[in-house]
């Protein structure tokens, strides 16, 4: 049988100290930080080993926190979990002489299997008291982007204005400059051409005593915008910085039987029309929507005679997507916010179930080879719970078959759903109720 798999959701992070009292190790003259940075589009979580400790754990996008070390030399590796397996598989590993007094960065890059490990070094900034100025630093790590130019300017200062604050090529960094603290934004252009605008931040009110690298990505299925810029700090805290020009989105999946197709608005006096017609097991397309919380109300289609419910709806980031599910009963409908994972994997195909079926609180989610039945010895892949989505899970390239049966028994209610997946694929269903109380029935979303 092909070997299905849960989503590593975190390695965790542990914090090391870098010597023991035993150690036959001459004695170091100070310590120097190491993090490592993932950017390798679609790769799982990569373990950041100092030789055999483990760090932490980095996603694509991310760093590590800053660890400190003594200013000895170390074997750094890099280790990831491939489909299927129980055990971690080291990927790279790199020598580095730990300098003190300065950081380390490994930019991790290329192929997934084989990584390209770039170090960015520089001085570790000590700020004195009183000090109004921030550091900052622009690293390049979007390979399809080509030659760079980022200009940081205060607001209302075109790109071009003044000259760019770095020149880059893919895995460059550039070079440390203090800027007074205060509002800033990033745009990044090509190389020569201001004109050609890649991206460009909000208006970002940037704190005194830190010292940022900055550092461009290629954006995946999660983001709204096709490049994403995040700053790391030398404390850790990360900070994202989204593209002004490429507001979050959001798209509506009915679910609930008893609803009958409605129209949302949101707005009280029904006056913004956000999503029309809206069907029984059908998703709307994504549309703009702001950051901001807000009540959406719920009429039936083509009337604003009354209203069936409304919903608040907190804030949410920037630059991402939600899905908002419609679920529950006559007279207590509820609309439900959820973050998916719409980036594709390099090494799996990923499958997520949401339970809008009113009729079971909970059932099991068994995920079989084409054609092969459940036995009864056979464990369920996972667990669905009404009103949630399931476990991400992650799947072979190949045919499989999906049943859902009541929870803690073979008694099937749905299936077998047949489904075939290539890697880097992602399968969004519902799992509805049908006119039978005792059968349940799963839905395609297509993901845009």
């Amino acid at each position: 049988m092909k070997r299905i798999f849960l989503l590593i959701t975190c390695l965790g992070a542990l914090l090391l100290s870098a010597c023991g009292g035993d150690s036959k190790l001459p004695t170091p003259t100070g310590t120097g930080s190491i993090r490592a940075i993932n950017a390798i589009p679609g790769s799982p979580e990569i373990a950041f080993l100092i030789e055999e400790r483990l760090l932490g754990g980095v996603r694509y996008k991310n760093s590590t926190p800053p660890v400190r070390y003594d200013d000895f030399e170390y074997i750094f590796n890099f280790e990831i979990r491939y489909p299927g397996d129980l055990t971690l598989t080291r990927v790279a590993s790199q020598v580095l002489k730990v300098e003190k007094d300065r950081e380390h960065m490994f930019l991790l890059t290329g192929d997934i299997n084989a990584p390209t490990i770039t170090i960015w070094d520089g001085d570790r900034r000590v700020f004195e008291e009183g000090e109004t100025v921030l550091e900052a630093r622009f690293g390049h790590a979007s390979e399809s982007l080509g030659e760079i130019d980022v200009y940081f300017d205060e607001p209302g200062i075109a790109p071009g204005t003044n000259p760019p604050a770095a020149t880059l090529s893919f895995g460059e960094i550039a070079d440390p400059r203090d800027y007074e603290a205060g509002e800033y934004v990033i745009t990044v252009t090509a190389a020569g051409d201001p004109g050609i605008v890649h991206y460009s931040s909000f208006e970002t009110d940037l704190l005194p005593q830190f010292a940022h690298v900055i550092t461009i990505y290629e954006g995946d299925g999660n983001d709204t915008a096709p490049v994403v810029v995040r700053s790391m700090t030398s404390v850790g805290n990360p900070l994202a910085l989204p593209d002004a020009a490429y507001p979050s989105q959001t798209r509506f999946i009915h679910s609930a039987y008893t609803l009958e197709t409605v129209d949302v608005y949101d707005d009280e006096a029904l006056t913004n029309l956000v999503a029309e017609d809206v069907q029984f097991t059908v998703a709307t397309a994504d549309q703009d929507t702001t950051t901001d919380p807000k009540t959406y109300y719920f009429t039936p289609a083509n009337s604003q005679a009354t209203i069936l419910f409304q919903q608040d709806i907190a804030a949410q980031a920037t630059g991402i997507f939600s899905h908002v599910y419609l679920v529950g009963d006559t007279d207590d409908w509820v609309a439900i916010r959820e973050i998916p994972d719409r980036a594709s994997a390099l090494l799996s195909a990923k499958l997520s179930i949401y339970h809008g079926a009113l009729n079971f609180n909970l059932f099991d989610v068994y995920v079989k080879d084409r054609d092969e039945l459940i036995e009864e010895d056979d464990q369920p892949t996972t667990v669905a719970v009404y009103k949630l989505p399931s476990e991400l899970l992650q799947l072979d390239a190949g045919s499989y078959d999906i049943y859902l049966t009541e929870r803690d028994s073979k008694t099937e209610i749905a299936g077998p759903y047949p489904i075939d997946v290539a890697l880097g694929d992602i399968v969004d269903l519902i799992a509805v109720d049908t006119v039978d109380p005792a059968v349940v029935e799963l839905i395609d979303v297509p993901v845009p």
